[in-house]
């Protein structure tokens, strides 16, 4: 299960969008169930009941927190305890439990780990989603959910990558850029390396570093556009769906005007940059990024050629075993 993004964590949803209606979400092709108990708990499960492998998306919640399959009725806790057999009541429910994936509710988001086994460390993710503090004061966030046909890695390395800005974004971020670049400019990059992946910040000529942006392996970012004390942080998680299928998760919170009234215009601006990426993104061939030098690379391509890297030597051939 999980090809090529095996042992990974990942954001399913928003954590509003996960109710008690059980809702069907699917990550690096495999089809899981999530669904919120009255108590809050969110249970994670792959969407298939382990009696007749029916999806369990399907079900229905009952008010003790357990998801009823709609074919014969099995209820399952959000750990993936069977919890009622209907017409048996001496079944040894312990036998009969569905599948569940660990869950973390963490930063405004759900996140779900592709392997069944609970792994030791927590999700990373930009600290500024857990909310204002006394640097930030008052936050104002958006979260935006998409699907692009594309494979993850050509979306992920789009997001790491600094010289289309002034091509594909002209009408928007990428203007600040153009202002500064001349034919004969040069784009230099101050890599380092983190325990979660890299940072980076970027130079034309001799001007003052650009925005600084962070991958999160394996498949997220984030991008400061604004100087202290003034905050505008956009992350973006591209989640894998299947081969040719990624989810845009796009969470932009800001300090800047952080009144509702502002939001619109904030909020529209933030989509239409990413919508600016999609087309050309799609247009990718081969549609997974190659490894070595099928492509044509120049220096000013080390943050997404690190990415490759990483990519193809620790997750392209992974998976886990299918538990049933």
């Amino acid at each position: 299960m999980f090809d090529g993004f095996a042992r990974q964590w990942t954001p399913l949803a928003p954590v509003d969008d996960v109710r008690a209606e059980p809702r069907r979400i699917r990550i690096a092709g495999e089809d899981l169930v999530a669904w919120r108990s009255p108590d809050g708990e969110v249970g994670v499960l792959l969407d298939r009941c382990p009696h007749r492998g029916v999806s369990l998306a399907l079900g229905s919640p009952c008010p003790n927190g357990s998801l009823a399959c709609g074919f014969h009725g099995w209820e399952f806790g959000p750990d993936g305890a069977c919890r009622h057999i209907p017409f048996n009541p001496d079944a040894r429910l312990e036998r009969f439990a569905a599948t569940r994936l660990p869950v973390v509710v963490a930063g405004g988001f759900v996140w779900v780990f592709t392997d069944v086994e609970a792994p030791p460390q927590p999700p990373t993710y930009s600290a500024v989603l857990d909310g204002p503090t006394a640097a930030t004061g008052p936050l104002a966030r958006m979260d935006h959910v998409e699907e692009w046909d594309c494979h993850w890695t050509r979306a992920m390395e789009n997001m790491l990558d600094f010289p289309h800005l002034p091509y594909v974004h002209r009408s928007t971020i990428g203007r600040f850029v153009r202002r500064r670049q001349r034919r004969d400019s040069r784009l230099s990059y101050d890599l380092v390396e983190t325990d979660d992946g890299f940072r980076f910040g970027s130079r034309i000529d001799d001007g003052p570093a650009q925005a600084e942006l962070s991958w999160y392996r394996p498949h997220g970012m984030s991008l400061d556009t604004m100087p202290e004390p003034r905050l505008m942080r956009i992350h973006v998680w591209c989640v894998p769906v299947e081969a040719h299928r990624t989810r845009m998760i796009l969470s932009v919170v800001r300090n800047v005007q952080p009144q509702a009234v502002f939001s619109p215009a904030f909020d529209a601006v933030n989509r239409k940059v990413l919508h600016q990426d999609r087309a050309i993104v799609e247009s990718s061939d081969p549609p997974v990024v190659p490894a070595g030098g099928v492509e044509r690379s120049v220096p000013t391509d080390r943050p997404t050629l690190t990415f490759r890297t990483w990519y193809h030597r620790h997750l392209a051939d992974s998976s886990v075993p299918d538990p049933r």
